[in-house]
């Protein structure tokens, strides 16, 4: 049996961040439908399903297969080949590196009917594979980034419907303006009286404020990328609540990534008060 494994790094610096849920989604995505992310697969029809697993026929070049995918929600994705000359499991896992920056870790342990027990012969046939399967790999991360930055992050999932409620695109809107680092286009958000409450920091009142508090965090920043995993728009879109895992770049390419929380309260469609719980002591 041919053994492979490969980890890489699922986010890059001034990249669109993908946190855990996002690239879950995209695994879900490939299982059920893998035609867009494998080129050289040629069939990839879902013929069984039930909880957490889906049976389904592939044509991996003229290769006839079929695997039973098990999901460990936001954990690891299992191929499992029962039928076809090319028995074995195939694994997508997601981790973590020393740092706590996410991974997605790809490993197969397949063997060729006809070759069990020859492990030079496995490794010559299984070999010119890997760097298709990687390209899979790749190409799902890269769908899933597409997809945020083509048609916003709200297209897609939350993890539950309970994660979101209201007309929540204009909190949406209001991040897209933050992580493109324009502070004109995010200080065009706001009313000129606007507080602004950042951790324990003394409440600032102004844009002059807003300006000199988000524009000195900037500075010491290249890049960052909101991933939002609720949206509470309420009292007819005068409040809203945000909950969001924040990656920054350092000006060295380093990453630094943070949950926080920030609250709204607006006043004509425009944020009159904003308050932002998240620890940047490691920034």
């Amino acid at each position: 049996m041919y053994k492979l494994s490969r980890t890489v790094p699922v986010n890059e610096p001034c990249k669109t961040f993908l946190s855990r849920h996002d690239v879950w989604t995209g695994l879900m995505m490939k299982a059920h439908n893998a035609l867009p992310y494998v080129p050289q697969m040629k069939k990839c029809e879902v013929i069984e399903k039930g909880e957490g697993w889906v049976l389904r026929d592939i044509l991996l070049g003229d290769e006839p297969l079929r695997e039973k995918v098990t999901f460990e929600p936001e954990q690891r994705v299992i191929f499992e080949r029962v039928a076809g000359n090319e028995p074995g499991r195939i694994e997508n896992t997601l981790g973590e590196d020393e740092r706590g920056n996410l991974t997605l870790t790809f490993s197969f342990a397949l063997t060729r009917k006809g070759l069990e027990g020859n492990p030079e012969a496995e490794k010559n046939h299984f070999t010119p594979m890997e760097g298709m399967y990687m390209n899979a790999v790749a190409s799902t991360l890269a769908a899933v980034r597409r997809t945020v930055d083509e048609n916003g992050r709200e297209a897609l999932p939350l993890a539950s419907k309970g994660d979101a409620t209201g007309d929540n695109r204009w909190i949406f809107e209001y991040f897209r303006a933050a992580d493109s680092l324009d502070l004109e286009r995010l200080l065009a958000q706001h009313t000129d009286d606007v507080r602004l409450t950042f951790g324990n920091h003394p409440t600032g009142v102004g844009k002059a404020n807003f300006r000199d508090a988000i524009g000195g965090l900037w500075s010491m920043i290249k890049g960052m990328s909101h991933s939002i995993s609720g949206a509470w728009s309420l009292n007819g879109d005068e409040v809203g609540i945000a909950e969001a895992i924040v990656m920054y770049t350092r000006k060295d390419d380093t990453l630094f990534t943070v949950k926080a929380c920030t609250v709204f309260r607006r006043r004509e469609g425009k944020v009159a008060d904003i308050r932002i719980h998240a620890d940047l002591n490691g920034l």
